[in-house]
């Protein structure tokens, strides 16, 4: 393979990995329904009421639903652009296709998130919202929850 064909595609393998992190699959089965019953990434917020978790769960769920047939078509476009930029003879027509599509769903997912977000910061008093706000954990732990850590861009488990 010539330089001028192999450097696209590792450019293109280097981004794609770097953006990969956040929406990669579960990495374990059982993780988001450990997830779903705990309700870990909200457990440490302080003195929240039956009501709150209550109304969170349900958000969690929702959000869940919705964004789970989101999640599955990345990463399809995911495994796909990695048959892409790994052919003998890559077709960049197809590889920018399918990036504009990966992209579509990336926008799609954070929009969601953000509104999931508010939703949730709705139902707190000023000082959960505090520490809604200044906790990093709660985030990290929701995202490994919601399959969005991963240690790689394209797992080879998957």
């Amino acid at each position: 393979m010539k330089t001028t064909q192999f450097f696209p595609a590792i450019a293109l393998a280097i981004i794609l990995s770097g953006s990969g992190t956040m929406f990669a699959q579960p990495s374990h089965k059982g993780e988001m329904k450990g997830a779903m019953s705990n309700n870990r990434m909200h457990n440490n917020i302080p003195n929240l009421t039956d009501e709150q978790n209550a109304k969170i769960k349900d958000l969690h769920l929702s959000h869940y639903k919705e964004t789970l047939p989101l999640r599955n078509q990345l990463g399809e476009l995911k495994a796909k652009q990695h048959t892409l930029v790994t052919a003998d003879k890559p077709d960049m027509k197809a590889i920018d296709s399918n990036i504009d599509e990966i992209t579509k769903l990336m926008n799609q997912l954070m929009k969601s998130r953000a509104a999931y977000h508010q939703q949730i910061r709705a139902l707190l008093t000023d000082e959960q919202k505090i520490w809604f706000d200044t906790h990093p954990m709660h985030r990290k732990q929701h995202q490994q929850m919601m399959g969005h850590v991963h240690k790689a861009g394209f797992s080879h488990t998957s």
